[in-house]
């Protein structure tokens, strides 16, 4: 699981550059990400840097103003997984409620038919 930063950085990764090698400039890719992050060009290095060394991105080449690089399936699949998150069932009150009396009921017809067949044999 990616943090806030560096998931936000991807996303823009994946935008910019998921059908090949794509040449960035620095600058811009900064300014297009939220200003909340507070992200700045020796940031936005070192996450890129994470991003290559855990194979979200593969970088070409890259110098002072300039990057080039392009995504990876695993970049693709970790935004599309994101997507898909189970959540968890809500249960109300009332529902609680009603499933304790349904597995109640159950128990008692079971342990009555269970009685009835003991005296049949």
């Amino acid at each position: 699981m990616l943090d806030k930063k560096t998931d936000a950085v991807l996303e823009l990764l994946i935008n910019k550059a998921s059908d090949g090698y794509r040449v960035l400039n620095k600058e811009q890719l900064i300014d297009e990400l939220p200003s909340k992050f507070h992200i700045d060009t020796q940031a936005l290095l070192n996450i890129i840097n994470f991003l290559k060394e855990d194979e979200y991105v593969d970088v070409k080449y890259q110098d002072k103003e300039e990057i080039c690089l392009t995504t990876t399936v695993k970049a693709s699949s970790y935004r599309d997984g994101e997507k898909n998150i189970i959540q968890k069932a809500n249960i109300t009150g009332k529902q609680v409620g009603l499933l304790l009396l349904g597995v109640f009921f159950a128990a008692f017809v079971g342990t009555l038919l269970a009685t009835i067949i003991g005296k049949l044999l």
